[in-house]
Parts: structure tokens; C-alpha cells; sequence
């Protein structure tokens, strides 16, 4: 996919939230101004100008990770899943049968059965999600809690989700959601991802004082927050295929 240069086109888009115009880009909808309703309109032009390194910048970032969400998404349905954070790999055996429901079992010999009419990709993504969603249950959940027991934390409920934007999060109540995409994650990234939440049941913000928690269990954290900014990398295209990106 080619996105277009800086400039030649954009569009406007008024917000009552707004204090001040902002750019925003994307590759599906390109260069978007977001001003404040009643912004003087003849002021863009100048902002876009002042502004057009930056713009440049974005958009080849933006070509970069089109060219690598087109490379993934000629993985259509896996042959394979590999659970790098729990060290399994699970070969996927496709078996159309005359069930309506597409289901996902396991087998000896670390196969997945699939089974039903697995033509419909929609259908089998939505099966192995189930699964991956019951794996998480049985193995990030009490992995959490043998963290939060080993480093002292108390914590409420734990859910599993599929989330677009967060690996996990921390709800005021002390209670956990984590992400079943943590399973495409190497092993101590996930335990720095759990930690993270956990010192948010001691401190629901990012201020100092939080990072000075976070760092009396992970030294490193600046490092594994660095690789955990790309790992939407190691999430496959069936999964997501927006690539979105997950951040803590």
C-alpha cells in the first residue's frame, strides 16, 4: 500500500472536545486536521506547512508498517500456533463436518483438532479464539497469581480478554484483565506486564512514585517497555489483522 505525500490531500474534522487543531494520521484515513468547532479554517494551510517534517515522518513509518501488515496477512488460517509465552506448539488438524459450529479440541501430540465448516474463516478465527481464550484462563491466570503471591500483591478478579489496545489493565477495585494475546509474548514480558498491573493495585497512575515501584521487581523495566512497544509483532495476522498495537 502507497500512502500519499504530505499535503496533497486531508481532511478537516470538527471536535466540541477540542482545545486546538491537531493532526492525526492513518493509513485508512490518511491526513485528518481535528479542530475546535468555530476554528478559523484559513489557519490549516500554515499549520500543515509548520508542521510538514513531522507529517513527512509519519507517513513513512505509516508505508513501513503497511508493507508489514500486507507481508502477515498472506497467512490467511495457521497451520500452526506457537505459544511462545508458555512454550507449547500446537499443529492444526482442519476437518470439515457436517456441524454448524466450528469447534476447537485438543489432541495427543500437541494437535488442535478444528472441526466443522472450517471454510468459514470467520467461523474458525472465532474457534481458536475460544481456545486460546480458555488456554489463557488455564495458564496466565494462575501464572498472575503466582506472581502477585511471590512479590507480595493483593489483587482483586481476574478476567481474560481479547483486547485491541491494552496488553492488560487495572481497575480501581484491584481487579485484572489480561489479554490472551500475552500468550504470543516472550516469558518475561508477560511477567513484566503482570507486574506492571500489579503495582497499579498499590498506585493507579504512571508518576514517579509508580515507576519506582515497578522498578524494586523489574530493574529493566525501561527495556521491556522498549520491546513491548513492537509486541504486536509477535501477534500472527489471523489473530489481528489490523496489526493493531497493544501498550500498557
Amino acid at each position: 500500500m502507497s500512502l500519499p505525500p504530505v499535503a496533497r490531500d486531508y481532511s478537516v474534522r470538527e471536535s466540541a472536545r477540542a482545545k486546538h487543531a491537531r493532526l492525526l494520521l492513518s493509513a485508512r484515513n490518511g491526513l485528518v486536521v481535528v479542530v475546535p468547532r468555530g476554528f478559523d479554517r484559513r489557519l490549516i494551510p500554515e499549520i500543515l506547512r509548520k508542521k510538514a517534517r513531522w507529517v513527512d515522518r509519519m507517513w513513512v513509518r505509516l508505508e513501513a508498517r503497511s508493507r508489514l501488515m500486507a507481508s502477515r496477512s498472506s497467512e490467511v488460517l495457521p497451520h500452526a500456533v506457537s505459544l511462545q509465552a508458555i512454550g507449547q506448539e500446537w499443529w492444526i488438524d482442519y476437518r470439515q463436518t457436517e456441524s454448524g459450529r466450528v469447534v476447537a479440541r485438543e489432541r495427543p501430540d500437541s494437535v488442535l483438532l478444528v472441526s466443522g465448516d472450517v471454510a468459514d474463516r470467520e467461523a474458525v478465527r472465532a474457534a481458536l479464539g475460544r481456545w486460546m481464550s480458555r488456554k489463557a484462563k488455564d495458564k496466565l491466570v494462575p501464572w498472575l497469581e503466582d506472581v502477585a503471591a511471590e512479590r507480595g500483591f493483593v489483587h482483586g478478579p481476574v478476567t481474560v480478554r481479547s483486547q485491541r489496545t491494552r496488553w492488560a489493565s487495572c481497575s480501581n477495585k484491584k481487579g485484572i484483565s489480561i489479554n490472551l494475546k500475552l500468550l504470543f509474548l516472550p516469558e518475561d514480558l508477560v511477567t513484566y506486564v503482570f507486574t506492571h498491573e500489579l503495582c497499579h493495585t498499590l498506585r493507579m497512575d504512571h508518576s514517579r512514585r509508580f515507576w519506582a515501584l515497578v522498578c524494586r521487581f523489574e530493574p529493566e523495566y525501561r527495556s521491556k517497555n522498549r520491546r513491548l512497544r513492537e509486541g504486536f509483532k509477535f501477534v500472527p495476522a489471523w489473530l489481528d489483522p489490523d496489526g493493531a498495537k497493544p501498550s500498557l
